[in-house]
């Protein structure tokens, strides 16, 4: 199931960037998703990866991991990936393959779905 699922997250990849994704960032989106599936129950059913940092185009800031298990969706648990780091840090990687217009965010939001399909939103200062 681990391994369909990655693959799946790999060939949705280029969706997530609105263009065709380079094989950089698709080898990115799957080794996140990889450290995600790491450290989810059996049961979820959706999962969050939040990225805040403190202004545009910061080195660091915070990451959540959140999940929803069984029926109820819109509670969302706590859970810890193969590295709290590590995920987090791939998607300000990303940033540098982006194009300059698009590198200024402030917050990430990648959701998770266990048909491998998934969500990356950007949000931006006013």
């Amino acid at each position: 199931m681990r391994h369909a699922f990655i693959i799946l997250l790999a060939a949705a990849a280029p969706a997530a960037f609105g263009q065709a994704a380079s094989q950089a960032e698709t080898e990115a989106i799957s080794a996140i998703g990889e450290c995600l599936l790491e450290g989810l129950p059996s049961d979820w059913r959706l999962a969050q990866m939040i990225v805040e940092l403190p202004e545009p185009l910061a080195a660091t800031g915070s990451a959540q991991y959140l999940v929803a298990r069984g029926e109820i969706k819109d509670k969302l648990e706590p859970f810890t990936p193969c590295d709290v780091r590590k995920p987090a840090r791939t998607l300000i990687e990303i940033r540098e393959r982006q194009p300059p217009e698009q590198r200024g965010w402030t917050a990430a939001r990648l959701v998770l779905h266990p048909d491998g399909r998934f969500e990356l939103n950007y949000d931006y200062p006013k």
